[in-house]
């Protein structure tokens, strides 16, 4: 029985998760494609059956994904029942066969989809995948950037380590996965240990800052609830770690 998996973000306890959900819905899958779980509960979701190749558009998807009944304990919350939730949008990671189709794997293609506000610039970073919140920021979302600097000069020991708010309130434009040209070529999906890509609408001020930032620290990104005010931070060391 060939084994399909759920990829599930957010590091290495979600990984494993995500690994046992795959065995659970490959074991009933594979004796009823609308077999249920005890609950009797399923729910629609396109399933690859064919391996697919990042860069594809949904459009010529075709027979390489069906729509199955997945039991609804197994279904990630974003998965496509519905062809125009994707219509025009390319795949942004390649995929195996058995994966449930999300709408976080997919992205709008072309410049004509990155809308960046009047008076802002677009300025992609790329950052580990747990620091970058996983797959869970999505375009439109507001992310609280933080930053730890080591070193710091002319600090003694206790405070030459900062870690500190550096940005809030930033609207995030684009979020993908990084895959390398081999993984790529080989037809491979990214790692949960992988990096996102994230682009942000910032001023050039911001630019700055977070550019500096990048270079010559560590950079971790909180999602914000929607509404929710701009952060304030007061920046830690070692010496007001626990204050």
């Amino acid at each position: 029985m060939k084994r399909s998996k759920i990829v599930v973000v957010g590091g290495a306890i979600m990984a494993v998760l995500g690994m046992l959900l795959a065995y659970l819905y490959t074991s009933s899958a594979g004796k009823n494609s609308g077999a249920t779980v005890a609950s009797g509960q399923t729910a629609p979701a396109y399933v690859a059956v064919a391996d697919l190749t990042v860069g594809t558009v949904w459009e010529d998807m075709g027979e390489l994904v069906e729509l199955r009944q997945v039991p609804v304990s197994l279904r990630p919350p974003q998965a496509i029942s519905d062809p125009d939730e994707v219509a025009g949008k390319t795949l942004v990671r390649s995929m195996s066969t058995g994966e449930i189709l999300t709408s976080v794997q997919f992205n709008s293609n072309g410049a004509e989809s990155l809308k960046i506000p009047d008076g802002m610039r677009a300025l992609t970073i790329s950052v580990p995948l747990p620091q970058g919140v996983g797959d869970y920021i999505q375009p439109g979302s507001k992310a609280d950037i933080f930053v730890t600097f080591k070193g710091l000069p002319g600090e003694g020991a206790e405070d030459a380590t900062l870690t500190q708010l550096l940005l809030s309130d930033v609207t995030v434009l684009a979020n993908r996965r990084a895959l390398s040209a081999a993984a790529q070529a080989a037809g491979g999906a990214p790692s949960d240990s992988g990096d996102i890509l994230l682009t942000l609408a910032v001023d050039v001020s911001q630019a700055e800052k977070i550019i500096f930032a990048k270079e010559n620290g560590a950079l971790w990104l909180t999602l914000m609830n929607p509404g929710d005010p701009a952060g304030v931070g007061t920046g830690r060391t070692f010496r007001t770690a626990l204050a």
